[in-house]
């Protein structure tokens, strides 16, 4: 545990790039022995961090973040439609809880949100042109693409937000606006290799290698903040 607790993101990024290594070389049968364990390392690594006895209810929700995280991950090892919806769902639920935790530390007021609004002009007009490129290849999965869009954007704009915070404006511009940065990226190019570029090889590497930046980014801002 002490291994984990002082050289944790070392230890999931040596997994990480172990796991895009498999993915590139289409070994998907050793990714059962990577995939799982990248989000329980961190999460092993931000409570070990964490102050004791304090900051409850958001250990709580981080902790419902990284489980839905991990259950996303799982299911979206398997190609089919059916466990992508669900991955996505999961992965939906993720970006709720870390778009309220966001809220709880620096509350959304209409007086004074200019950065979350600069924030929500340009996710919307990068959404629109994202969500204009692969139309065509959605079929009956439009509906579904645009609610998770919603959802994700929501968490950036919340992250954005905390730049309105004296105290969290650091832990913004180092860490959570970089990972919701991220995010945003990695599910733009999953939906351009599984909708558009569909016989691409190096793609599924992008995705994994920024889905896995941004998770590190993350844990890393909310481990600072958890140890108060």
């Amino acid at each position: 545990m002490q291994l984990l607790k002082k050289k944790g993101l070392l230890i999931f990024w040596l997994f990480l790039l172990l796991d895009c290594y498999f993915i590139y070389t289409k070994d998907e049968s050793y990714r059962i022995f990577t995939k799982p364990l990248l989000v329980p390392i961190l999460g092993f690594y931000i409570f070990l961090n964490a102050r004791k006895n304090h900051y409850h209810n958001t250990k709580t929700l981080l902790f419902l973040a990284l489980v839905c995280a991990w259950i996303g991950d799982m299911l979206l090892m398997n190609t089919s439609q059916t466990f992508f919806l669900l991955g996505m769902l999961a992965f939906a639920i993720t970006h709720i809880f870390f778009a309220t935790i966001f809220y709880r530390i620096h509350k959304l007021k209409l007086a004074k949100c200019q950065e979350a609004f600069i924030a929500a002009i340009i996710i919307i007009i990068a959404d629109a042109f994202l969500y204009r490129f692969i139309k065509s290849g959605l079929g009956n999965l439009k509906i579904p693409i645009l609610v998770y869009m919603t959802i994700i954007s929501t968490m950036a704009i919340m992250a954005a937000n905390l730049l309105g915070s004296g105290l969290r404006r650091q832990s913004a511009v180092n860490y959570f606006i970089p990972a919701a940065i991220l995010f945003i990226f990695s599910d733009a190019v999953l939906a351009s290799q599984m909708f558009v570029f569909t016989d691409t090889d190096f793609l599924p590497v992008i995705v994994m290698l920024s889905y896995g930046y941004a998770l590190s980014l993350m844990c890393e801002g909310f481990s600072k903040l958890l140890k108060g």
